[in-house]
């Protein structure tokens, strides 16, 4: 569990797009049709670091918006009370 909410996290979905990127790079040298089917895998962990999604949260449970963390591990907002007459 802890897994999955680091990858829900900011630098979990960054970490999927570089991983993506890199896919797309690793298919390009190989070629062929191993390189095509590999390069077109990449752009699953790009579209759900993009879009904030991630696929196998529902096995687990849990929303498929990555970014659903619990309120209460939120932080909370920084305002001013405002002045009361």
């Amino acid at each position: 569990m802890k897994f999955l909410m680091f990858m829900n996290t900011t630098t979990g979905r960054w970490i999927r797009v570089i991983v993506g990127a890199a896919l797309i790079g690793i298919g390009i040298l190989v070629g062929g049709v191993l390189g095509t089917v590999l390069a077109v895998f990449a752009l699953l962990p790009i579209a759900t670091g993009v879009f904030g999604v991630c696929p196998i949260n529902p096995l687990f449970g849990q929303s498929m918006k990555a970014c659903s963390v619990p309120v209460s591990r939120r932080t909370p907002s920084r305002r001013t009370p405002s002045p009361t007459a």
